[in-house]
């Protein structure tokens, strides 16, 4: 009786904390879109996603979004370019080739870098990418796009490692004993029979790494130079909106134009996020059920 109520004490926990972060969510989604209408009032949300010159406290301002939505998309996606293919042949060696002595340490490790603070990861390409850049490509300074989405890709590995090598074991457990019975190599197993039905995972393992990838602010700032420009050249210097924000939240007068536009640029990221989870949800849907 005693486990019973127990049972029941748990589930009403599980179910208030559930609601409890629906409603979080819901709240600063309706804050964040509050504070941004004034400035959709002034400008069109066509022209604010769409303009390409961000002056804001320009005589005649301008609330132009889309040099800075395109660097966040396209450090991300680059991030994810770099990190992938490091992050599959990292989780199929963890969870089927490592030595089982070796697998916990790592593990383990994967857990320390996923916690280290962002900051970190900016001062390390300070000191060391920045330079190494500066060196290779011949270049007066070596904040740019390239930089940020290397930063980036490190930063999201841990995160896409542990969600993939997860799925990697789980969909190796019906197969291992078949194929050692019938001779199939773990090479063979592994490339054709785990990879395919590791799709699902890896899906996943990229949600999270896109979702963390968009969302870093202080390595960002600190390695891709912030400037409002076009992502036409990896060389280039960028501003993903996170940057922006960070950058202009603290000098941006109380209720002005400048102020109600940054929350705009949150507001942009927020629709944006959600459209790339979507997206991914139902690619990851697909795939599971063919």
């Amino acid at each position: 009786m005693q486990r019973h109520y127990q049972e029941i004490a748990f589930a009403t926990i599980v179910r208030m904390l559930t609601v409890a972060s629906l409603f979080t969510l819901l709240f600063i989604t309706a804050f964040i879109l509050k504070e941004s209408l004034q400035i959709f009032n002034e400008v069109s949300v066509r022209e604010f996603v769409t303009g390409r010159q961000w002056r804001p406290v320009s005589v005649n301002p301008r609330f132009g979004l889309w040099p800075i939505i395109s660097a966040s998309i396209v450090v991300s996606s680059l991030a994810l370019l770099l990190a992938l293919p490091a992050a599959v042949g990292s989780s199929l060696f963890l969870a089927h080739v490592c030595p089982h002595r070796l697998r916990r340490p790592l593990r383990m490790l994967m857990d320390i870098m996923a916690g280290i603070p962002s900051v970190i990861y900016g001062f390390i390409g300070v000191v060391v990418l920045l330079p190494f850049m500066e060196r290779l490509f011949d270049m007066s300074s070596g904040d740019s796009l390239l930089a940020g989405g290397i930063i980036l890709a490190v930063m999201i590995l841990p995160f896409i490692i542990s969600t993939t090598a997860e799925s990697m074991e789980l969909a190796a457990r019906g197969y291992v004993t078949v194929s050692s019975s019938m001779g199939v190599s773990r090479w063979y197993m592994l490339r054709n029979l785990v990879l395919p039905v590791s799709t699902t995972g890896v899906i996943a393992g990229a949600i999270l790494g896109v979702s963390r990838a968009m969302g870093e602010t202080m390595a960002v700032i600190m390695v891709v130079g912030n400037s409002p420009l076009m992502p036409f050249d990896l060389l280039e210097r960028i501003k993903p909106i996170p940057a922006l924000i960070a950058l202009e939240i603290g000098s941006a007068p109380l209720n002005s134009m400048h102020y109600h536009s940054l929350f705009g640029a949150g507001f942009v990221l927020l629709v944006l996020l959600m459209v790339i989870n979507l997206i991914f949800y139902f690619l990851r849907k697909r795939l599971s059920n063919t």
